[in-house]
């Protein structure tokens, strides 16, 4: 993502902050919440926490809080088992973090990484940042751990105005950084570094232009450049592909969807589309992407919208009318999302047609700050097995919800300090092994084990 494209992003938020509305553009906010979320008084406000690991036998996990809404009549489980509660260590905000094989990787302003043991929720490995000023660049994401290696970011000129940003290789075993690669801006988003089948593609120090770099050296593969356009990427089956809609109204107006070949970077237009539009998901190897119907301005206003299927492998391209889905987690066919007010919505990825909606009971507290502001919850983590889409609130309530219909099926509660509200903040949930779920708020990492109801 080059500065334009923040820009545009930056107004859409402006324009319309999570409105109360099923069309709540959750995902844009979640881009908020990942690159800016901490730039002023969250990191002043960043507590003094020591390195400690709480280890705890089997927890029954209860709790939900008095301001719950009412929940649905099925049965509603609230057993579980706290495994492990960790404080990350140092005066630091933490921004992202990744699973990786036995381990949970995260960063912050403080530290490249720290990797923490998914069974004892010991902290393993760490390397500090060359320079920890309070006001570097936060991350929206951890690129990945592949190969004894982890893919992250880090301030490209640390301690300074203007840090800048690069992707980092991180080796595992000798803790060494294996080489630094600098972007042209400081976004640090999902497709600002994509791991790929023999790479890691990457935005260049120039805009309009990503580089396919040796995974263990850093060396430039191969180069792809783009005109008129904000491009984003993605890996699909292990091959790079690239969305991209016109970047100006002065710009053609079509959008394409590039695959790029993984040894030479030879480009195909998988499809070519008439006018803007923003990239929504996958579902599988086919590309989500959505185009405005409707008299909105920009993407995250209300609105019908085309949500347009882009079958990499046919390259077929089909358009359903719907209203709402912008965005959210892709699990078996269905996208997820909570809203403001604790609603959770899943639409179809397959038509666009929403398939049901639930009161989560999560809290989401409002943000006297500013008007409309709201602490948000985390992004979904499913367990296909069970067939559950778990969520968690900033304070350490959790819910999971039946991926078929939405009812509740498990709720609990992890204690947590004492944090203030922090308006479009979210904190992070991922699964481990067959039925964990990792979690982390303001430098809380916790391992839950979650028993849903049948």
């Amino acid at each position: 993502m080059n500065a334009d494209q923040l820009d545009r992003t930056l107004r859409d938020v402006l324009h319309a902050w999570t409105p109360d509305t099923a069309a709540a553009p959750t995902d844009i906010a979640g881009r908020l919440v990942r690159r800016r979320r901490r730039r002023t008084a969250l990191r002043v406000t960043g507590a003094a926490l020591g390195l400690t690991a709480v280890a705890f036998g089997t927890v029954l996990v209860t709790g939900t809080g008095g301001d719950r809404p009412a929940t649905p009549a099925n049965h509603v489980s609230r057993e579980g088992k706290l495994r492990w509660q960790t404080t990350l260590p140092g005066r630091t905000t933490w921004d992202a973090c990744a699973t990786g094989p036995g381990a949970v990787y995260c960063r912050s302003s403080g530290y490249d990484g720290v990797g923490v043991d998914t069974r004892t929720g010991k902290v393993v490995w760490q390397r500090k940042a060359e320079h920890d000023s309070g006001d570097g660049t936060p991350s929206g994401s951890i690129t990945g751990v592949r190969d004894g290696i982890l893919y992250s970011y880090a301030d490209h000129a640390p301690g300074t105005s203007s840090p800048g940003t690069d992707v980092v290789a991180i080796d595992l075993d000798s803790r060494k950084v294996l080489w630094k690669h600098k972007l042209a801006d400081d976004s640090r988003d999902a497709d600002s570094a994509v791991l790929f089948d023999g790479g890691v593609l990457a935005n260049t120090p120039t805009f309009k232009s990503a580089a396919a770099l040796d995974p263990r050296t850093g060396r430039t593969l191969w180069t792809h450049k783009w005109k008129q356009a904000d491009c984003t990427a993605v890996a699909i089956g292990g091959v790079p592909h690239l969305m991209c809609s016109p970047d100006s109204e002065k710009a053609p107006q079509r959008s394409t969807v590039v695959r790029l070949d993984p040894a030479t970077g030879r480009p195909h237009t998988v499809a070519t589309l008439k006018g803007p539009t923003s990239y929504v998901g996958r579902d599988g190897d086919t590309v989500l992407l959505s185009a405005m119907v409707g008299k909105q301005k920009f993407f995250s206003d209300p609105g019908p919208i085309d949500l347009i299927r882009v079958d990499t492998g046919t390259e077929k391209v089909t358009r359903h009318r719907a209203d709402g889905p912008r965005g959210g987690v892709f699990a078996d066919g269905t996208m997820l999302v909570v809203r403001r007010g604790g609603t959770a919505l899943a639409w179809s990825a397959a038509d666009g047609k929403q398939l049901w909606a639930s009161e989560s009971g999560l809290r989401l507290r409002k943000d006297s700050r500013g008007p409309g502001m709201y602490e948000l919850a985390s992004a979904a983590a499913v367990n296909l097995t069970d067939r559950v889409a778990y969520f968690l609130d900033p304070t350490g309530n959790m819910v999971g919800l039946d991926l078929d219909d939405g009812a509740v099926r498990w709720r609990g509660k992890v204690k947590l300090p004492e944090r203030p509200v922090r308006g479009g903040v979210a904190p992070e949930l991922m699964t481990e092994g067959r039925h964990g779920l990792i979690g982390q708020v303001d430098g809380e990492l916790f391992r839950i084990d979650p028993k849903p109801a049948p």
